[in-house]
């Protein structure tokens, strides 16, 4: 296994390095947020810690990481760490981060999955499919944030599953430092922890045995409330329990709060563009772009025709849901001025084709929403009911917030629902693997032979995420 991990490694890493590579010799200065990251990480390189570029939303994280990557190779090769700060090696830090990523998504496939050995391959090959997940994989290739990001958040959650806590709060500490919206995923830790929490009382108590996860919803909340509201010494019990237990993860969202009220807000550096909204149908663009990167797991005919014999059987919650989405849709649809002003990102295109096509264009893809709900629930059903809950709450908080169509703002929610999901088959990994093959192929094509030229910039302009 160790061997077989090593060689997808490998491969990934010469993959990875050779597109860097080509694309790095198609656009060789900073493109897009590069014009901003790269002379911020060249100034902490210059170790000049107190430069700061107002127009950064994001805290140092890349750029101290960086410095910490590169400082040991500027040691062995006797050279000056500015020398080494390029825009090839920063870019190049971010491959780290992508090898990192998919050992980590094979770490905690197996932690989510079982550890039988019949597995094993499956369970590599669902990693390193996963690595390829088109929206990250794009910025394996330019300094973003995304890569380094997504590594701590990962990495909290494999040491949090294996109860590491003071370890994995401190991985969450750096993810936050990379990304101020992290705190949230901060947090579905700390709920996750306190689910474990509550499932090894509900084991110890005599009026249930066996897997609470096993049990129907609506039993669930019923031992729930019969076990945790019995008494008020159980229930305070119970939360002193969870404090105890969660206290690392606590410290962290505490200093965050600290931080905000000092800060004055979420975003350093220029706000006048990152406020916050009520953007709910940010969700249901969540779960069809979802649905799309895995159609292949939500769309198999036993499923197909489970839904329509749940919607013929169910039709107050579909007309309940309908209503809903499309008084959310009505109600709180953001458009937000980047999304129709910059035609290098595909969320331009999604937008101006799909939703602009026509004023009920956004109310016809309620059907869509619904069926990626019905599919996702059913596919972690095995997590149970307080997983669903503690993952839908943490990613509504997410992203509701995010005035912004943009697809970076799902990869962390779609990497722990696809975690948590069942296992897939062979046949179906071997189906995404081809469809992420061929979806980045198709995206660094756009990006590296296809540039166009704005009126007003005479400099090229590419496509991309």
């Amino acid at each position: 296994m160790v061997l077989v991990l090593f060689l997808v490694a490998s491969v990934l890493t010469l993959v990875s390095y050779l597109t860097l590579k080509y694309v790095h010799g198609v656009q060789d200065a900073p493109y897009m947020d590069e014009i901003f990251h790269i002379p911020q990480a060249q100034q902490y390189c210059s170790y000049n810690f107190s430069s700061w570029d107002p127009m950064i939303t994001t805290l140092p994280g890349l750029y101290v990481f960086s410095v910490i990557q590169l400082l040991p190779v500027a040691s062995f090769r006797g050279a000056r760490l500015a020398e080494l700060c390029t825009t090839f090696n920063l870019r190049a830090s971010n491959v780290t981060y992508c090898i990192g990523n998919f050992i980590l998504l094979f770490v905690l496939t197996r932690q989510l999955t079982g550890n039988a050995k019949r597995t094993h391959l499956l369970q590599v090959l669902n990693a390193a499919v996963l690595t390829l997940f088109p929206v990250l994989y794009f910025f394996t290739w330019l300094y973003y944030t995304d890569p380094g990001a997504t590594f701590f958040v990962l990495l909290m959650y494999a040491l949090c599953l294996r109860g590491y806590h003071k370890s994995a709060a401190m991985a969450g500490a750096a993810a936050v430092l990379f990304r101020q919206t992290n705190i949230i995923w901060v947090l579905f830790c700390t709920g996750v922890v306190a689910i474990e929490v509550i499932n090894e009382r509900l084991r110890l108590d005599k009026k249930w045995h066996g897997n609470p996860n096993n049990m129907s919803d609506k039993d669930f909340v019923e031992i729930l409330f019969q076990t945790t509201f019995s008494s008020c010494a159980r229930f305070f019990s119970l939360v002193k329990q969870i404090l105890i237990q969660t206290f690392c993860y606590l410290c962290i969202i505490v200093g965050f709060i600290v931080f905000l009220v000092v800060n004055k807000g979420i975003v350093v550096g220029d706000r006048s563009h990152h406020t916050a909204s009520y953007n709910f149908p940010q969700v249901f663009y969540f779960l069809a772009v979802s649905a799309g990167f895995s159609f292949m797991h939500l769309s198999q005919p036993s499923q197909v025709i489970a839904f329509v014999k749940s919607a013929v059987k169910n039709p107050i919650k579909i007309l309940l849901f309908a209503v809903l989405a499309g008084l959310l849709i009505k109600l709180f649809t953001c458009e937000h001025k980047y999304l129709l002003s910059d035609n290098r990102h595909y969320t331009f295109y999604v937008w101006s084709k799909i939703f602009k096509r026509h004023q009920l264009a956004r109310y016809a893809l309620i059907p869509v929403y619904f069926f990626s709900l019905y599919q996702f629930y059913n596919l972690t059903s095995h997590r149970g009911f307080l997983w669903r809950v503690v993952f839908s709450v943490c990613t509504i908080a997410c992203l509701v917030p995010q005035a912004l169509l943009e697809f970076r703002y799902y990869i962390v929610p779609f990497y722990i629902l696809r975690l948590n999901m069942k296992l897939p088959t062979a046949k179906m990994l071997i189906a995404e693997l081809f469809l992420y093959v061929f979806i980045n192929s198709f995206t660094v094509y756009m990006f590296t032979q296809k540039p166009f030229v704005w009126p007003e910039d005479p400099s090229p302009q590419r496509f991309m995420w």
